[in-house]
């Protein structure tokens, strides 16, 4: 498993192409190895700078789990959690719509709009 861990490693610090780096970085940080706190630190530095292309990732895939733990280290606020809505209604995500919702809910509640005729 280290083995595997290194390799990961290598390829996010070597590789030019965006998306897989963004790959590698997702599953180190979710990774359960606790041996290797230092590329933890690498992985969570870059997710916190790309937060958006990483929630968007988790919203496509549906992964609530991922989401979750992103959200968890506190990277992105009301703002960006409209914004990830938006995204998972565009990408008919619906396990990932309702995640954000609740979220949404929980955090920052619904405001009500007054409308005068």
């Amino acid at each position: 498993m280290e083995k595997e861990q290194n390799m990961l490693y290598r390829k996010f610090q070597t590789t030019g192409q965006e998306r897989i780096k963004l790959a590698c970085a997702l599953e180190g940080f979710f990774s359960e190895e606790e041996d290797q706190k230092e590329q933890k630190a690498d992985y969570r530095e870059y997710l916190k700078r790309r937060i958006r292309p990483a929630m968007e990732k988790l919203i496509k895939e549906e992964d609530t789990a991922g989401m979750e733990l992103l959200e968890a280290q506190g990277w992105f606020g009301e703002k960006e959690l409209e914004l990830f809505i938006r995204i998972a209604r565009q990408e008919r995500s619906l396990e990932s719509l309702v995640w954000l919702m609740k979220l949404k809910d929980s955090k920052y509640g619904y405001t009500e709009k007054k409308f005068e005729f």
